[in-house]
């Protein structure tokens, strides 16, 4: 397992105990899927929960149930990383994180996919039929397509589309150029 460097995960530190409000460390808690891999003198554990991951370094002396402090490194970037810490705070407590609802796809964005999929797979050198099958499976190209079949048509238009993409027509996706903007000197004479 490749470990990247520390300084920008919350560090999970022994402590001793000094009352009954000092929080004790429990793995199992921690909700997720859980990975620890030695660093060194210390633990680094990762926990997958659904798509979001979460790291820590845990210290070589911490002991399951004993007392420990949470202390993030002082970076530049640290006001920005605040609330990636504090979530992996609650975590330690056994609070899942609020996972971010996942947007449903959209016809559209399907398409747009689709339509740079097959300019892909068309510059590496493979035939509209290829093509075809690699988008909407064997079983329909075997059912669907023919000399000007609807399925044949679909490539084709799939094809212009990346290729107007690919010649400008980001922009206008990316909502950087107006769609209904006209070419300079196509302005009307007043």
């Amino acid at each position: 397992m490749w470990l990247s460097s520390t300084d920008g995960l919350l560090h999970v530190r022994a402590v001793r105990a000094h009352g009954a409000v000092t929080r004790r460390f429990d793995l199992w808690r921690i909700p997720g899927r859980k990975r620890l891999a030695m660093d060194g003198h210390d633990l680094a554990l990762t926990a997958d929960l659904s798509a979001l991951r979460m790291r820590l370094s845990l210290s070589g002396t911490l002991e399951d149930g004993g007392a420990y402090v949470g202390a993030v490194p002082l970076t530049p970037g640290l006001r920005g990383q605040l609330d990636g810490y504090r979530e992996q705070a609650q975590a330690l407590e056994g609070h899942a994180p609020e996972i971010p609802p996942v947007r449903p796809a959209t016809r559209a964005a399907l398409l747009h996919l689709r339509a740079l999929q097959a300019l892909d797979a068309s510059q590496a050198g493979a035939s509209h039929r290829d093509i075809a099958q690699a988008l909407f499976g064997l079983e329909a190209v075997v059912l669907r397509w023919h000399d000007d079949g609807e399925l044949r048509a679909q490539v084709r238009h799939l094809l212009r589309r990346a290729e107007a993409f690919m010649h400008g027509g980001y922009l206008s996706l990316a909502s950087v150029l107006d769609p209904a903007a006209k070419p300079p000197g196509d302005e009307p004479v007043r």
